[in-house]
């Protein structure tokens, strides 16, 4: 696989996981624990022998990706201020 399909497949998981933190803020702070050990688990756990092989490597890299940047960038984007017009 070429190299420049796998710098795009990761740069287009980070790039949907800071732009999904910036259109729709942070969620609570657990969703962004639990994303951070799923993206531990499924990154350290080796896939079967049946479908190992670079797709397979690229597709688990970027799922690894979007939830790691997802999970580590939440206190960089705020909550946004609900405003309350009392009149």
């Amino acid at each position: 696989m070429p190299s420049w399909m796998v710098f795009a497949a990761y740069g287009g998981s980070v790039f949907l996981a800071l732009l999904l933190l910036y259109l729709f803020r942070r969620k609570t702070w657990y969703w962004h624990i639990l994303a951070l050990v799923a993206a531990f688990v499924i990154g350290l756990t080796p896939p079967p022998e049946s479908i190992r092989g670079s797709r397979t490597d690229v597709v688990i890299g970027s799922i690894f990706f979007f939830l790691f940047f997802w999970g580590v960038c939440a206190p960089l984007f705020g909550r946004r201020r609900t405003q309350i017009n009392v009149s």
